[in-house]
């Protein structure tokens, strides 16, 4: 993992994510609070009125997104450009979960960024809405060649359709299980040395919910709350690898027609499985459907109330932002989220497959406007060997991307579990990767407009299946059942 150059076979392997990267992020951190006590809302910025045609002399403002926790060093990123350009300068903005309706409510009322992100928006490219953004591969663009798969013509080729619309440089990211530390060390658990597998870590699980419903000032041992996209999306491919029928190809079987979801040997049977034991031997909080994600689970763990929870990069660097005393003082640990489950013999760690579908992109319209070619350079410079390495530090993620010299990766997501993940002389080296596209991808060309999906979690349904299932409302059974008519309504595929 210390090599910049990956062979594109190597791009199924080895792991090019991790959490929001220290470097950079302290340039624009405020100073940090003694003893946080709750998760610090994530401070979207306001975005700029349009851009119009500057007057003579000056220089073009573009307005460019950021994810609101990255906000602080896109905008050191965004200034390296600005010092070097001499007809534009980008203005960096963010939204969040709760601005996302109104940015959008501003662009359907004329507004037009530059750059735009999508996750907040929960945009995905596909059949129904790829016009909304431009066609990125008719620009004048000199970086195709550096990534380390087909980005130029991976999208075209899944959908049929001219593209790509959107660029990521990343491989998605990694669900891993993040833990203080220093409370574990209190508990009296080592979960480095004593999970070794899927036996393990659900004995790990008791022991340190029983410990944490003992001891005064701990919320929760495994801090556990809802969010539609990770449990309709990552938790759900993540989970079953640690069977050893719970592979990423059978789930794909699945996705694709192959199989079903409903069968007595789905991959997906071990998703909602572990959730009822997790729910019955009280691993996780009595009304997870109901807590809220960044309000009540990560604000728990920032504040030093939780222990652990599973989960993707952010939070990582959200506690350190936020100053937590067990953050700053490096006492955040980690272990990959899936030991082998009995007739498994390796770790098998999941990643979300690149992402072609979703991420940066120039929406429509953006060729109309007198500040087009300003737009262009910016764009071409955001993915230029010159600003990957700095990408790359901010979020703490490897890049797909062949860079001018060596990347020394500071992200502690990636120093405390990737990079020790299968690697020689790792802590877990004889793990592998599983980083294929997955069912969701590879279905989605034949999805039906407006359709559930399959675990309907655009609308939340899956929320309610869940709840349901915790409730013993419904079995395991009837809830694969749900997901297999899901399937069948939402999907078309050619004869």
């Amino acid at each position: 993992m210390s090599e910049n150059k990956l062979s594109r076979r190597d791009f199924l392997r080895v792991s090019a994510l991790t959490a929001a990267g220290v470097g950079l992020a302290a340039c624009g951190a405020s100073e940090a609070p003694a003893e946080p006590t709750e998760a610090p809302a994530a401070a979207a910025t306001e975005a700029p009125a349009p851009t119009s045609a500057p007057a003579a002399g000056e220089k073009v403002v573009l307005e460019v997104m950021s994810l609101a926790e990255y906000e602080a060093p896109y905008a050191e990123i965004w200034n390296v450009f600005n010092g070097s350009s001499e007809d534009s300068e980008v203005s960096v903005f963010s939204i969040n979960e709760d601005t996302a309706a109104a940015h959008e409510a501003k662009v359907a009322g004329g507004y037009l960024p530059a750059i735009e992100l999508t996750q907040e928006m929960q945009i995905f490219f596909d059949k129904n809405n790829y016009e909304m953004a431009v066609n990125l591969a008719d620009l004048d663009f000199e970086w195709w060649d550096r990534w380390q798969f087909d980005v130029k013509n991976m999208w075209s080729d899944l959908h049929g359709l001219p593209g790509p619309r959107s660029l990521d440089v990343f491989q998605g990211y990694v669900v891993t299980w993040q833990y203080n530390d220093e409370l574990m060390q209190q508990s009296g658990l080592d979960p480095h040395n004593d999970v070794k597998s899927w036996a393990d870590m659900e004995k790990w699980l008791a022991d340190g919910a029983a410990w944490a419903a003992a001891t005064d000032g701990v919320d929760w041992f495994y801090n556990q709350a809802w969010h539609n996209w990770v449990f309709g999306n990552n938790y759900t491919d993540a989970l079953p690898l640690a069977f050893a029928d719970g592979q990423r190809a059978r789930q794909v079987d699945c996705w694709l027609g192959r199989a079903k979801f409903n069968a007595e040997d789905s991959p997906y049977r071990h998703y909602y499985e572990f959730f009822v034991e997790a729910n019955e031997r009280g691993w996780i909080p009595s009304d997870m459907t109901t807590r809220q994600w960044e309000g009540d689970m990560e604000a728990s763990y920032i504040a030093g109330k939780s222990v652990m929870m599973l989960h993707g990069p952010w939070v990582w660097d959200k506690a350190l932002a936020a100053g937590s005393e067990f953050a700053t003082a490096g006492h955040q640990e980690g272990l990959p989220a899936t030991p082998p489950a009995e007739g498994q013999s390796v770790w098998i760690q999941g990643a979300q497959p690149p992402n072609i579908d979703n991420q940066w992109f120039i929406r429509t319209g953006n060729e109309d406007t007198p500040h087009w070619p300003q737009t262009q350079a910016a764009w071409s410079w955001f993915w230029s060997p010159e600003a990957i390495p700095m990408k790359s530090q901010a979020e703490g993620r490897w890049p797909l991307y062949d860079l001018d010299e060596e990347l020394d990766l500071q992200g502690p997501q990636y120093q405390k579990v990737l990079k020790e993940f299968g690697t020689e002389g790792g802590m877990w080296a004889d793990g592998q990767w599983e980083q294929g596209l997955n069912g969701t991808v590879s279905a989605s060309p034949y999805r039906k407009k407006g359709s559930k999906g399959v675990w309907d979690w655009e609308s939340n349904g899956n929320n309610e299946t869940i709840a349901d299932l915790l409730q013993d409302k419904i079995t395991v059974q009837e809830a694969l059942d749900k997901a297999q008519a899901n399937w069948e309504e939402s999907y078309e595929f050619p004869a």
